[in-house]
């Protein structure tokens, strides 16, 4: 629980003509962490096998038929029944009949766009009594369409009066902005499009419907007669797209896990050394199931392969696989989120799960919160299976809280029972109490890197980097139990404790040492928090508490307004409470407590056959 798997480095070598049974009885074996190796003067990478390209082709074409249909995998059962073959038939008959549709849909699409835009250009001008044939090219006139603000139209009326009385302007005006269609002589040009920036003018681009004829509003109703026969056809042609997806979609997601399966075996080799007439395979297999494998791939290969193992040495980079019973298991997932401890550490997922709750349920800690979160996380487990660990966290974290909420003696901010501890008038109670959880929690971490030291680098080291913190401790204790009369002892005695342990801490950690002491003084005070985010949590909760309870004095429809200020201060209470509590419960263990004994950095054991 506390130790990884114990893991042994395992060499299997053997003649090429048994590889591809080797990488099949592996692949079913799921226990070998291949350590994949470098090209060198002995060896080379060995080739992938010849299915390979062959098999690649066709999951690429399966997956972009999956993103194409819309597809995703899920937990959907479907066995595969065919050989590489005919599933390759299959996928080559599909992609044809899906390929159709989406090319279609493509040019349907775009057809759809350029009618849209072609009915925004109609609409801005259908005010406007002027055949859609007369917005072309002319080589002795030019027109300008665009907006306008309204009261700058008079304006660009007189502008364009002084440049010349040879034009013509029409206009559309609606609630603030004003649609134009100016002619004018080409060779006042420039002088109309000068006026027209000084009135704030924007242009509208009629490139859509220079092949139109006629007036803008009969042109309208057939471009939106062409709309929505396009819309019509692209919904006839999705429901066939949608027919075909539900129809294949078992066959194209078990395809994909097979063939994904398959091509991982093939590109095997690319992760071993190879000579012309060999292969040798490098990684790690658990202790436990080795003496099961080698007997496994032995048979599968006949007799003709060599496997050499040892167990690991003290600077291996041995990959992890952490050991922990089923209730601590979810508590994992912090490890994940943070690093992998290392091989010869110890795991501190057990602590975490011992912790956690506690911290978590302190902080939010009431009966009404605590059963709501309950039931939130029970039902986001079932529908979020893949969370399953994450939430089973909160469940327990929230059933903790419960507890700590009988403790407390509330219940959605009110005390309900005689508590044993009240947060709202025990503050200094609450805190001296946080105070002590923060100088055990840290101490643990203390230990705890005592005996990773004590494995990894021996005693003397171990005493110098991590006793030496607890004798400080011991020094401070005594000195302050002494100052305050609790204890009738020589004040030297706490001192001499205390240059004890500064000068061990310098000769373990050199003399940064005693300015980290107040690095540790900085970590116990961080456990104040436990009793702060509570505190504001249990004031909150009052303070809605008061204001629904003003409502409800004031009676009639003033109850409701309670009612309401009661559910939504509460929900929005419990959704803070909840993430306050999440995160500064994983802060105490990630900073606080990791750093007092936490290394991490190894690889997660992930076997070969096991695809994420």
């Amino acid at each position: 629980m506390l130790s990884p798997h114990k893991m042994s480095s395992a060499i299997i070598t053997g003649p090429n003509h048994v590889q591809e049974a080797v990488i099949r009885e592996l692949h079913n074996l799921k226990i070998l962490h291949i350590v994949e190796h470098s090209k060198n003067e002995l060896a080379d990478i060995g080739k992938p096998m010849e299915s390979a390209a062959r098999l690649s082709e066709i999951l690429v074409k399966i997956r972009a038929m999956m993103a194409s249909l819309g597809i995703k995998k899920d937990e959907t059962k479907f066995e595969l029944k065919r050989s590489l073959a005919e599933t390759e038939s299959t996928v080559k008959k599909l992609n044809e009949e899906a390929g159709m549709g989406i090319e279609e849909l493509k040019e349907l699409d775009e057809q759809l766009s350029k009618m849209r835009a072609m009915r925004q250009e109609i609409e801005a001008l259908k005010e406007i009594n002027v055949p859609l044939e007369n917005f072309t090219q002319y080589r002795e006139l030019s027109y300008f369409t665009g907006y306008i603000k309204n009261k700058k139209l008079p304006f660009l009326k007189q502008e364009i009066q002084r440049i010349t009385d040879r034009f013509m302007l029409f206009d559309s005006i609606a609630k603030k902005k004003a649609f134009i269609a100016l002619f004018i002589d080409a060779k006042h040009q420039e002088k109309a499009g000068e006026a027209l920036q000084k009135a704030g003018f924007s242009t509208v681009n009629l490139s859509n419907i220079s092949s139109l004829r006629g007036n803008a509003a009969a042109n309208l109703k057939k471009t939106n007669d062409e709309i929505e026969k396009l819309q019509n056809k692209r919904k006839s042609l999705m429901k066939s797209q949608e027919k075909l997806a539900k129809e294949y979609k078992g066959f194209l997601i078990a395809s994909d896990k097979f063939l994904s399966e398959q091509l991982e075996k093939a590109e095997a080799p690319l992760k071993f050394a190879s000579t012309q007439s060999s292969f040798l395979i490098k990684g790690w297999i658990p202790d436990d199931q080795l003496s099961r494998s080698i007997e496994r791939l032995n048979k599968a290969s006949r007799n003709k392969i060599f496997v050499h193992f040892e167990p690991a040495k003290k600077h291996d980079k041995v990959p992890v696989k952490l050991k922990n019973p089923k209730l601590v298991k979810p508590f994992e997932f912090f490890m994940d989120l943070y690093s992998v401890p290392s091989y010869k550490e110890i795991d501190p997922t057990f602590f975490i799960f011992l912790t956690f709750p506690i911290f978590f349920g302190i902080m939010l800690g009431d009966v009404g919160y605590g059963a709501v979160s309950l039931a939130l996380f029970w039902m986001l487990r079932r529908k979020m299976p893949k969370a399953k660990n994450f939430l089973n966290i909160l469940i327990l974290a929230s059933f903790v809280t419960i507890l700590f909420g009988i403790i407390f003696g509330e219940f959605f901010g009110k005390e309900f029972i005689n508590p044993m501890i009240s947060r709202e008038h025990e503050m200094f109670t609450l805190l001296y109490l946080a105070i002590a959880i923060g100088i055990v929690h840290v101490n643990i971490g203390l230990v705890i890197g005592f005996i990773n030291e004590l494995k990894s680098h021996g005693l003397m080291h171990a005493i110098y980097a991590k006793a030496s913190w607890i004798i400080l401790e011991v020094g401070v204790a005594m000195l302050a139990l002494t100052y305050f009369g609790k204890i009738a002892i020589s004040p030297i005695l706490g001192a001499a404790f205390l240059g004890a342990a500064l000068l061990m801490l310098i000769k373990g950690e050199g003399f940064i040492a005693p300015i980290e002491v107040l690095g540790l003084l900085s970590n116990i005070l961080s456990y104040a928090r436990l009793m702060a985010i509570g505190l504001s949590s249990v004031i909150l909760a009052v303070i809605i508490n008061d204001s629904a309870k003003e409502f409800f004095h004031q009676g009639g429809f003033f109850v409701l307004i309670g009612i309401l200020v009661l559910i939504i201060g509460h929900a929005i209470n419990i959704m803070l409470g909840l993430l306050g509590s999440f995160l500064h419960s994983l802060r105490l263990h990630y900073v606080e407590f990791f750093s007092k004994f936490f290394h991490g950095g190894a690889k997660k054991y992930q076997p070969f056959g096991t695809m994420e």
